[in-house]
């Protein structure tokens, strides 16, 4: 897959596109995680992207980290295990975080379709990975909906 991935948002106010990028997540990337103002009922509050970011980079080849950037911001993060599993339909490989700037989750502010284009990513990974496009992830209660209207369906058991 050739980074970076150019896309486009939605600005909710205006209903314009605007223009973005995926790409690798660097530690100016996370710099910019570190503005994110988290609500109380976000349910990825408690994440540590510093970490998680770090993590990823003490195994070389196991995870990759993107970031979503548009409007000279940060607007989501995504880390998937490319270690290819086997599930009930063939392989796969694992979303294990993705989330999006908590100032894109108001209904009429900031932006649509960053969590689409993560999801687009992780599925072009995928592919690349010969796991023919299929991901799985476990989701945060409050996002499965969002999960669901990708066409993603629920699975017995973890």
């Amino acid at each position: 897959m050739d980074l970076p991935l150019i896309t486009r948002f939605i600005d909710k106010r205006s209903g314009g596109r605007v223009p973005g990028f995926i790409g690798i997540a660097t530690d100016q990337d996370l710099l910019r995680w570190t503005a994110w103002r988290y609500r109380p009922a976000d349910e990825d509050r408690t994440w540590d992207w510093w970490e998680i970011y770090l993590d990823c980079k003490k195994v070389a080849g196991r995870y990759q980290c993107y970031a979503a950037r548009a409007m000279g911001d940060l607007q989501g993060l995504m880390l998937l295990d490319v270690k290819t599993r086997k599930t009930r339909v063939g392989k796969a490989i694992t979303v294990d975080y993705l989330a999006t700037n908590p100032a894109n989750r108001e209904p009429n502010h900031g932006l649509k379709c960053v969590g689409v284009a993560l999801m687009t990513t992780a599925v072009a990974s995928s592919v690349e990975c010969n796991a023919g496009g299929v991901i799985q992830l476990e989701s945060l209660p409050g996002a499965a909906r969002f999960y669901e209207s990708l066409g993603m369906s629920r699975q017995p058991g973890r």
